[in-house]
Formats: structure tokens, C-alpha cells, sequence
């Protein structure tokens, strides 16, 4: 009986942080998005997902291995949010980092957040046209750049157009896209959205040539949210990023 009552009693917690949360964002939702976003970061509990890339320990050093391993020089990251991750990457090197969020809400949160950072550039758009406007410049498209897609969402899913150009502007790319599906290790979350709407191996575009990685790290060892990845290597830099020791190889069929 004890044990029941105190299920019931966390779900009945659980319940309410969800209420609470619904209600916060529903009410906030009608201040203007700079107002709604000086809220969020006054409100520490709605800023981050328990840190940067998720919470999640494992996925920080994979990012870190890349970086010094394939001797990384800038970074491009598609989904800002509130610029928790972000930040982790301004820190990283003191390199290069353009990013991208499509919600103003977020984008005001993130561009006070980084403000500090002189080597940060934050844009409001959609990350197709922000792709394509770096991709325009030749001195970008020379650098040895990491990419951290995070965009997809329920209503728009711009994964393959993000690949696409990516992979026709970087000759030398390393590509993470999170809430990707882990195919042999289900405790690793990912996004869903139905059929042809997958965030998983068989919903990439073509890739001649590149290399796909998985997080060598088990779910049940990793921390945070535990949400799957995927890291995509091109041509000119696979070698280099298959030595990595938190990656290892495609899960063969």
C-alpha cells in the first residue's frame, strides 16, 4: 500500500510541474517576445534542459574529442534556443560560432546571453536561408567546421535541406544532428513524428562517401536527457573523426 500511495504521489507532482509549466508558457506567450524572453531568464528553472547538449555528459565529450581531434575552426549550430549549448561552444576555442533560432522569444533570450561573446553571431530565421547565406561566403566555406543541427521540430523538418546544402558548400564537415535515433540502443530518445517524419538513418539524404558515427557511450551510462545523435563525417575528414573513442561505427544490417 505504501508503495502505491507514493507512485501516486509522484505522479501527482509530476502532473502539477506539467500544469505549471503549460501555464507559464501559455501566459507568458501573450507578453512581446523581448518581455517573454527577460521573464525566461529571470526564471532560471525555464532557461536550460539541465545544462548544455541536453544535460548530458557523454554528449559534451564526444563534442570536445571532435573539436581537438579533427582540430575543429569554427562552428555553425542551427536551433540557438536559449544559447545553453551555445555558450558551450563559444568557451570551447574562442573560434568562430553562427547560430540560428527561429522563435523571437528565444532569440532575445539568447542574444542577451551572449552578448559577451564578440565571436558569437546570432541570427533570427530560418536555418535553410541562414545556411545558405553562410555558405555564400568563401572564407567559411574553407574552414574545418563542426555543425550542430538541432531545428527539427513537429511542424517543420528541415534536417535534409540543412544536409543538403551542407553537403554541397563544406568539403570539410563534421555533422552532429541530436534527437537522433540510436538504432541498437533504444534507451537513447529521438524524435518521431510519424511516417517519412523519423529522425533516423533512413530519412537522410544521400551521402556519398561520408562516415556515420553513433555515441560509443551506452544510454544507461550517459546523464541528462539522453537523447540519441548521430555524427556525419565527410570525405576529406572521416579518417580522422572514426579514431574518435567516444564514436564508433554504423550499426551494420
Amino acid at each position: 500500500m505504501r508503495q502505491v500511495i507514493r507512485v501516486v504521489a509522484i505522479e501527482v507532482v509530476r502532473s502539477q510541474r506539467h500544469a505549471v509549466k503549460v501555464a507559464y508558457n501559455r501566459l507568458s506567450g501573450l507578453l512581446p517576445a523581448r518581455a517573454a524572453g527577460a521573464l525566461d531568464t529571470a526564471l532560471d528553472s525555464f532557461r536550460t534542459w539541465s545544462g548544455p547538449f541536453n544535460g548530458q555528459n557523454a554528449r559534451q565529450q564526444i563534442i570536445r574529442d571532435l573539436v581537438f581531434g579533427v582540430r575543429i575552426e569554427q562552428f555553425v549550430e542551427t536551433g540557438t534556443f536559449r544559447g545553453t549549448t551555445t555558450e558551450f561552444l563559444a568557451n570551447l576555442l574562442g573560434a568562430p560560432v553562427f547560430t540560428v533560432e527561429s522563435q523571437p522569444r528565444y532569440f532575445s533570450v539568447a542574444k542577451q546571453r551572449l552578448a559577451q561573446y564578440p565571436w558569437v553571431t546570432v541570427e533570427l530565421g530560418d536555418s535553410r536561408s541562414f545556411l545558405r547565406g553562410l555558405a555564400s561566403k568563401e572564407e567559411l566555406r574553407g574552414r574545418r567546421t563542426l555543425f550542430y543541427l538541432d531545428t527539427h521540430w513537429e511542424r517543420d523538418l528541415p534536417l535534409r535541406d540543412e544536409l543538403a546544402i551542407i553537403i554541397q558548400a563544406w568539403p570539410n564537415a563534421v555533422v552532429v544532428v541530436d534527437d537522433f535515433e540510436v538504432p541498437d540502443d533504444p534507451g537513447y530518445a529521438f524524435d518521431d513524428y510519424g511516417p517519412g517524419r523519423r529522425i533516423c538513418v533512413d530519412n537522410l539524404p544521400e551521402l556519398p562517401g561520408w562516415t556515420l558515427l553513433f555515441p560509443s557511450v551506452r544510454s544507461g551510462e550517459e546523464t541528462g536527457a539522453r537523447r540519441g545523435c548521430i555524427v556525419l563525417a565527410s570525405p576529406s575528414m572521416a579518417l580522422e573523426t572514426a579514431t574518435v573513442p567516444t564514436l564508433r561505427g554504423r550499426i551494420r544490417d
